[in-house]
């Protein structure tokens, strides 16, 4: 299990190093993927900016994107710090996240993005940049405009999915319906999806023998996740 701002770093085998942290009193899990060959670095929902920033300068690295999954506090705390550290930074989004007039509540911060995606819900696209490759799919209900990742053996599942349950749908701009039928596509890509890929949550919360791991594999969610085996998401899915 991680230690606050410590990184797993895996090498994949085309190059491309996929660095995973926990970070912060809310337990994130945030998730780079790196092209050290052309210099590109984006990072999943910064928390501690000032922390990235630290260790990627000692590879002689510096964050080039960042990505959002939504734009509640907890995922957008070290968006101003980034900023402050890499001006000209671009900055990733789905344009149904862009919450700027509930900028001044307790729910959502400021994210100004330089870059919008506006794929239908449960719809993916594909984002690459150098050698990365992300496929990016549109899974609204925990939030508006939230999205996941995948790609070079990792689902960021941000709040859609933690390893044993889903995310709350009792917040502003939540939608429950929405949420289920986010729930419904995503088992069916992760059914897509190698075994042994894995999948990493929003946050490190409970599994389902009480430990709280930063990631399990797609098998281990697929047979285990209560809200990906309810009636609710099983029930048309095939």
């Amino acid at each position: 299990m991680l230690r606050d701002g410590e990184f797993d770093i895996n090498i994949r085998s085309d190059g491309i190093e996929v660095w995973v942290t926990k970070m912060g009193d809310f337990m994130n899990m945030n998730t780079a993927i790196i092209d050290r060959t052309n210099k590109v670095v984006a990072i999943i929902d910064p928390f501690d900016s000032e922390r990235w920033f630290s260790v990627l300068k000692s590879e002689d690295l510096c964050p080039t994107h960042l990505l959002y999954t939504h734009t509640h506090r907890d995922h957008t705390w070290g968006y101003k710090k980034m900023l402050e550290l890499v001006p000209d930074i671009q900055v990733f989004g789905h344009e149904d996240a862009d919450m700027s007039d509930f900028v001044h509540g307790e729910l959502f911060g400021k994210v100004d993005f330089t870059h919008k995606w506006d794929n239908a819900p449960n719809s993916t696209i594909e984002w690459s940049e150098g050698g990365i490759i992300l496929k990016v799919t549109h899974s609204p209900g925990h939030a508006p405009g939230h999205v996941t990742f995948h790609g070079h053996g990792i689902y960021h599942a941000g709040d859609l999915l933690f390893t044993a349950y889903s995310g709350r749908v009792d917040l502003p701009g939540s939608d429950p319906s929405a949420q289920i039928s986010s729930l419904k596509n995503a088992r069916k890509i992760l059914s897509s999806l190698p075994e042994d890929w894995r999948l990493i949550p929003g946050h490190r919360y409970e599994w389902i023998d009480g430990t709280t791991p930063d990631w399990v594999t797609i098998k281990e969610i697929l047979e285990n996740n209560f809200s990906l085996n309810d009636k609710s998401v099983t029930s048309s899915f095939s």
